[in-house]
Formats: C-alpha cells, structure tokens, sequence
C-alpha cells in the first residue's frame, strides 16, 4: 500500500482529495471544539441561517447533501435546540424547517468565525499563494462542469 500511496501522491485528483479531507479534519476539529457541529451540522446552519424556514427538499439542494443524511442531522440539530421542523401549511407533506432562537445566535456566531477561521488557515500561505489557489479551484469546478456535460450530451 506504501507504494500505491507514494504513486498517488503525485496523481493530482488524489492530492486535492487529500488536501480536502486534511482541511475538512482541521475544520471539524475547529467547529467540534468551539460548538460541538460536525461538517454537515455546520453547512446546514451556514444554508439555513439566511434563508429560513425552507423545506428539506430545497436543503439537499443548496447543501448538496443527501436527503437521509439531511433528516438526520435535522433530527440532530432538533434535539440540541438549534432548530425544529413543522408541516407546512399549503402542503402537510412538506417539512419547513426553521432555526429556534437559540439557533439563530449560534448562526450568527459560525458566521463571524467562518472568516476568521479561513484567514487562520490561509495566514500560512503567501497571498500569492492563496490568490493561485483559489483560481486554480475555479479552473478544475469548471473543468468537471465541462466533463460533466460531455457525460451528458453522450448519453442516450
């Protein structure tokens, strides 16, 4: 397996998975220590916050979560008093959900730390550094967008 990991190491979609999860631990540990929010926890507080109540539906879509995964930490976040679901009221199959008063200070927390937290991370980098990175980001997002397409223009 050594290896295979000194091969891949110079394999570039391994590198951004790599990198990814190491920001993602960094991240985790962060928001865990501080608020006790996982990853997911997180993003559907970062997606609710401004844009209240919304429906699941449109959570998994903003979030790019999948719908069990959103239920769950919907239920998770429920039961430490951050937010609650209700039926909507046009249509009882549809469950809004909607930060508690609780929830919308602790939004307003992780909003303020978002900034500060990314500027911990990237006072490491050189801002020449951080500008390329962020720019090359954009170049790949694109680039699977295009493939992405080309998938689908291919298919019956």
């Amino acid at each position: 397996m050594q290896k295979l990991i000194g091969l891949l190491a110079h394999y570039p979609p391994y590198q951004l998975v790599h990198a990814a999860e190491m920001v993602r631990e960094t991240f985790e540990q962060f928001y865990q220590a501080r608020y006790q929010l996982t990853v997911p926890q997180w993003r559907l507080m970062m997606v609710l916050g401004p844009n209240y109540p919304i429906s699941q539906k449109e959570l998994v879509e903003a979030s790019g979560m999948d719908k069990v995964r959103i239920s769950r930490e919907i239920h998770r976040l429920g039961e430490k008093g951050i937010l609650h679901a209700q039926s909507s009221e046009q249509d009882k199959r549809v469950s809004l959900v909607s930060l508690t008063e609780q929830g919308e200070a602790l939004f307003l927390q992780l909003k303020s730390e978002a900034g500060s937290w990314q500027h911990t991370l990237t006072d490491y980098l050189p801002s020449e550094a951080r500008q390329s990175i962020r720019q090359h980001l954009q170049s790949v997002s694109e680039a699977i967008e295009q493939l992405h397409k080309l998938d689908e223009e291919q298919q019956p």
